[in-house]
């Protein structure tokens, strides 16, 4: 059904734009990435959520309707991911779900690098001198090039002196599991300096509307979360 939607866009506004006047150019820039879901109200673990820094760059094709509206595809490399630090307090041990005596704590990691498709509806809002301000909203597919998953923790065992015995646990996977595409929401802005030289300074935030079963601990159900980034580009026009 995505698909369908999808193509169909692009169809409709491929044969809209194919009179208008046509830039192009690239781009490069980072992305501050995390993922997010439901607050839980789970008493058996805690979550504290943190971002992975990547690089985020490509080129992008612009039609203007007018001076003041364009339309933008984009094809971008996209590093996106996120950190979580969990402390689980209730674990399951041999078949049974036990309170811990000291809660157990895994350092997850999450990297994944997509291949992202905006199509972008640029509106310009204000003109200052030489330069030009424009909104930016739209939607983007993703295609997923690869993903990786670490995971570090520690289970304290106690023993009868009152000490704790300490259980290290690693492991990792290639996330071939998650989903193959991502569909997101876009808005942000960016300030033109094409009068003076061309050159463009963007603010884009990027907000996944499907969720990733992304995998913990093997003895944990995956865990369902959606990408979001926050990413700052330049851009060049040729």
């Amino acid at each position: 059904m995505k698909w369908g939607v999808l193509l169909g866009l692009l169809f409709y506004l491929g044969m809209l734009s194919a009179q208008a006047p046509a830039t192009w150019g690239a781009k490069l820039g980072m992305n501050l990435s995390q993922h997010y879901g439901n607050k839980s109200d789970a008493e058996d673990y805690n979550v504290k959520s943190g971002v992975r820094a990547g690089i985020s760059g490509g080129a992008f094709l612009d039609f203007a309707a007018n001076d003041n509206l364009s339309l933008g595809f984009e094809a971008l490399y996209s590093m996106k991911g996120s950190r979580q630090k969990i402390r689980i307090s209730t674990m399951e041990l041999d078949g049974v779900y036990e309170e811990l005596a000291k809660p157990a704590t895994m350092d997850v990691r999450y990297y994944i690098d997509y291949l992202e498709i905006p199509v972008l509806f640029k509106i310009k809002t204000l003109s200052v001198g030489k330069l030009d301000l424009w909104a930016v909203t739209g939607t983007a597919m993703s295609l997923k090039l690869k993903g990786h998953h670490d995971l570090d923790g520690t289970v304290w065992f106690p023993n009868d002196d009152g000490s704790f015995t300490t259980f290290d646990i690693r492991e990792s996977s290639n996330l071939k599991d998650i989903n193959i595409f991502d569909f997101s929401f876009v808005y942000g802005g960016f300030i033109d300096l094409g009068r003076s030289f061309p050159l463009s300074i963007e603010y884009r935030f990027t907000l996944g509307w499907d969720y990733l079963h992304l995998p913990t601990y093997d003895l944990f159900e995956p865990v369902a979360l959606r990408n979001q980034a926050y990413s700052v580009y330049i851009s060049k026009t040729f």
